[in-house]
């Protein structure tokens, strides 16, 4: 039995017998082309995909970062605005409404002659 599959590895002709191994017969030809193209493709729209889902979650995280900076600012004004509060309500003292006056033109015109409104341009009287 051995020496029949040994007379009939021998009898089988090898890969290589009849023909010639030359650059038209090894090469991959259009099927390798296009395998090679259609990946190449896949491969710039993966890039370009990931590109645009990095920049979109780095520019979430920095939406993210900005409202927690307002958030906290907010939180530090409202503390802030809460100690005064407390501290003028602890004096028994009044904010002073005289300064709100001169801080506001329509109020000043009315204080010095009775009529803001017969005040033209740069506190001269209309005729």
């Amino acid at each position: 039995m051995n020496t029949l599959a040994t007379g009939l590895l021998l009898a089988a002709p090898s890969p290589s017998d009849g023909q010639e191994l030359n650059s038209v017969t090894v090469s991959p030809g259009l099927p390798g082309f296009f395998a090679a193209f259609v990946l190449a493709v896949l491969v710039v729209l993966l890039a370009v995909s990931m590109t645009r889902h990095t920049r979109r979650i780095q520019a979430q995280a920095r939406v993210e970062q900005r409202m927690e900076a307002e958030e906290r600012a907010a939180a530090e004004a409202e503390e802030r605005a809460g100690t005064e509060s407390a501290e003028q309500g602890a004096d028994g003292a009044e904010p002073d409404s005289a300064a709100d006056e001169l801080d506001d033109p329509a109020a000043q015109g009315s204080a010095r002659d009775g009529s803001a409104q017969d005040e033209g341009p740069e506190g001269e009287q209309r005729r």
